[in-house]
């Protein structure tokens, strides 16, 4: 389904996932945020930005466990990672993070 975004017509699936992550852009993640209910903070704009520079480098979306490690170690959260990204994410990792990070509905994979 094509829906406007911020002022950018795009396209999302069925689960409102965008189909191409190449529609991505900061304001489209806000909007997204926002529609999943949350305040789009510097904590969440540093996960995105980690999560689609992962995507660039890899060409795949990075599993949770990479957003963990990278909030336990380039973060310093330690062995708090995986309880502050449920806390920023509450709804889940697929089904926000990835969603306002751009990227296309994951199949399944590690959740952290």
């Amino acid at each position: 389904m094509q829906v406007e975004i911020s002022g950018r017509t795009v396209e999302r699936d069925d689960d409102g996932y965008l189909v191409d992550p190449s529609d991505w852009s900061e304001e489209v993640a806000e909007a997204l945020a926002l529609e999943a209910g949350l305040s789009f903070t510097d904590e969440h704009r540093r996960i995105i930005g980690f999560m689609r520079h992962y995507l660039e480098e890899h060409g795949i979306a990075p599993d949770a466990r990479f957003v963990v490690k990278y909030l336990a170690n380039d973060m310093g959260l330690g062995s708090a990672a995986r309880n502050e990204l449920f806390r920023l994410f509450p709804y889940g990792y697929m089904q926000q993070a990835c969603k306002i990070a751009g990227l296309r509905r994951p199949r399944t994979w590690s959740t952290g």
